[in-house]
C-alpha cells in the first residue's frame, strides 16, 4: 500500500468507521484506491506541466518551485475528491442553505450509490439508464472511472 492508501485507511479510520465496516477487504481497497490517487495526481499534474507557458525570464529554480507548487495543488485536489472525504457526521446536506429539500435527497442518493459502487456493493448494471444519468451528473471523470461509469465502462457493458 502506498502513502495515498495508508492516508486513505487512517483518514477512513478516524473519520468514516461506518464506511470502512461495509468494505469486504479494507486492504485489497486502501491499496487499489493508493494507486488509483497516485496515478490521477501524476495524470493530472503532466497534463498540467505540458499546459503551463514558459515564463520568460523565470530562473531554473523559479521554474522548479513553480511546477512543485502546481503538484502540491493537485495533489491536494485529488486528495479532497477521493481520499479525505468529509467525516460521517459532517456529511449532514440538510443545514446547507444552498440546497432545497429535493436537491439534498437527491445529493444523499446519489451519495449513498456511489459509495455502493465505490465499495462493491452494486454494479453499474444494477440501476436502470436514467438512474445511471443521474449518478454520472456531476460527478468528476475519476469518480466515474473507480466507480464503472464511464463512458468506456458502460460501452464495454452495452450499458451506455
Amino acid at each position: 500500500m502506498n502513502q495515498y492508501g495508508r492516508r486513505a485507511q487512517q483518514h477512513w479510520q478516524e473519520h468514516r468507521p461506518g464506511n470502512i465496516a461495509e468494505i469486504d477487504d479494507p486492504e485489497v481497497f486502501f491499496t487499489e484506491l493508493g494507486a488509483d490517487v497516485q496515478v490521477e495526481v501524476r495524470t493530472r499534474w503532466t497534463a498540467a506541466c505540458l499546459a503551463e507557458l514558459v515564463v520568460p525570464g523565470e530562473s531554473y529554480l523559479e521554474r522548479v518551485g513553480r511546477l512543485q507548487q502546481m503538484r502540491h495543488e493537485t495533489e491536494g485536489e485529488v486528495l479532497r475528491e477521493l481520499v479525505l472525504l468529509p467525516a460521517d457526521e459532517d456529511a449532514d446536506l440538510a443545514d446547507d442553505p444552498h440546497f432545497n429539500d429535493a436537491e439534498v435527497a437527491e445529493e444523499q442518493w446519489r451519495e449513498q450509490h456511489l459509495h455502493d459502487l465505490l465499495t462493491g456493493r452494486s454494479r453499474p448494471g444494477d440501476f436502470s439508464a436514467a438512474e445511471r444519468t443521474r449518478l454520472r451528473a456531476g460527478a468528476p471523470a475519476r469518480l466515474l472511472e473507480l466507480t464503472g461509469l464511464s463512458d468506456e465502462a458502460l460501452g464495454e457493458q452495452g450499458l451506455l
